[in-house]
């Protein structure tokens, strides 16, 4: 027969239960999510540099679109137009003038589309002026009736 072993010892040497997890508490919980860093202040600097490269980024996608879907591109026969930046005598070519559809009674009006023929080849009378542009499968003629 065996003797008993003495009060408060293990008698199949088992360990005892750990704590629950790494720190010890309740085994079901979820941890949350950790906390947000905290939340740089903005410079001036940087919100300058923002606010500029919207500016460019802006211009851009203007003078695009003027070019390609405004102006010249989209006047037909009928529209007065305004040359911004020519007098636009004789044959005028893409970039010469920046072209905007202006109200033929508008002082600013210094052409009147007589024609539009698309490619770039197109003929007008001596009494208009020629405007050619050209480029991703835009390719027009006007002829342009001097206003002034």
């Amino acid at each position: 027969m065996t003797t008993p072993p003495p009060p408060g010892t293990n008698p199949y040497n088992q360990q005892p239960p750990a704590p629950y997890g790494p720190q010890g508490g309740n085994p079901y919980s979820v941890p949350g999510p950790p906390a947000p860093a905290p939340r740089r202040p903005r410079s001036v600097k940087g919100i300058l540099k923002g606010v500029v490269s919207l500016v460019v980024i802006g211009v851009v996608v203007y003078g695009g679109y003027t070019t390609w879907f405004g102006g010249a591109a989209t006047a037909d026969a009928g529209d007065c137009l305004h040359a911004g930046n020519a007098a636009a005598t004789g044959v005028i070519s893409v970039g010469d003038p920046e072209f905007e559809i202006v109200d033929c009674g508008d002082a600013k009006a210094q052409f009147k589309v007589a024609d539009r023929q698309s490619g770039t080849d197109g003929t007008c009378e001596d009494k208009y002026r020629r405007y050619t542009q050209g480029g991703s499968g835009r390719d027009f003629t006007l002829c342009l009736e001097p206003l002034k």
